[in-house]
């Protein structure tokens, strides 16, 4: 296990940011074979100019527990792309339900992302995670295991 510094936005993307020590380990996950496409539509309008990221409004995204979210990048609007879905806040584990409420968005183009307006579209899996013994445990166990 290792220790930790998360950096978060606090109430806002782009206002206060916040941080948090703690504790965190690798582990994998198996990802099933459904999966669900969320739209991913501006709740406000927005002035965007060519390869300057900016943070959009976006109407809000439930992510169930144990959900993720990939992109898909066919879909996308004809001004930029969206490399990232977020939220402010202290961050959550996927065991726990999350909801998504902005967009970075890079445009491409300058131009006027309206209100409304698809973004993209992000594919959701559901995901069983794989907890691991951490490396100490394992060697401790089959040491243990073996040793006669």
């Amino acid at each position: 296990m290792a220790k930790i510094k998360l950096v978060f936005w606090k109430d806002k993307i782009g206002g206060e940011t916040e941080r948090l020590e703690t504790e965190a380990f690798s582990y994998g996950f198996t990802v099933g074979q459904h999966g669900e496409w969320e739209i991913v539509i501006a709740k406000e309008d927005k002035e965007v100019a060519k390869n300057e990221l900016v943070s959009i409004k976006i109407e809000p995204i439930e992510l169930p527990p144990r959900a993720i979210v990939l992109p898909c990048n066919i879909m996308r609007h004809a001004l930029g792309i969206v490399p990232s879905l977020a939220v402010a806040g202290k961050p959550k584990g996927v065991e726990e339900t999350r909801f998504l409420d902005e967009a970075i968005f890079h445009p491409l183009f300058d131009g006027l992302v309206r209100k409304g307006e698809l973004l993209c579209v992000v594919n959701v899996f559901y995901a069983a995670v794989e907890r691991r013994l951490a490396r100490g445990a394992a060697e401790k166990w089959l040491h243990e295991r073996y040793r006669y």
